[in-house]
């Protein structure tokens, strides 16, 4: 019995470290648009500072990251990358449309040279704040103060 039970453990190790289930995400296209990031004050708290990136006239910061699991069914596209200040030539930090989100209240945030066990960002646009607007069970709202 202790025998089937290491070939199992072994097995799913496997898959794990091979990429078994992970995320496929979309191809950066040629019109792919580069984001500089920016800086956010919150107004009612001076200390309280955010990375920005504008899209499309809005401005997203940081909400949160995947709440349990996630799947390629929930990324619409690659719209860009974000510029790495020390690379500029590095566009592995991309930036994504969520499916089914067709006001872009939402962005994901996610790397594409880590493989494994890296979870994307989610980045909600500010100008949602105070409003009911569909949150993906599958974001985990970091409980920013911003947002509260």
């Amino acid at each position: 019995m202790n025998i089937k039970l290491c070939i199992a453990v072994l097995a799913v190790s496997a898959s794990l470290m091979t990429g078994c289930g992970a995320i496929s995400y979309p191809e950066m296209t040629d019109d792919a648009i580069t984001f500089e990031m920016g800086t956010f004050k919150n107004p009612e708290n001076d200390k309280d500072l955010f990375g920005t990136l504008e899209y499309n006239g809005r401005t997203y910061i940081a909400f949160g990251t995947v709440n349990n699991s996630f799947n390629d069914t929930y990324i619409d596209k690659c719209i860009g990358y974000i510029v790495n200040d020390e690379d500029p030539q590095d566009k592995n930090r991309r930036v994504y449309t969520l499916a089914g989100d067709a006001d872009q209240n939402f962005l994901i945030d996610y790397d594409n040279t880590v493989k494994l066990m890296y979870q994307p960002d989610f980045w909600r646009a500010i100008d949602t704040k105070g409003k009911e607007i569909d949150i993906p069970g599958y974001i985990d709202d970091l409980g920013y103060d911003f947002w509260k």
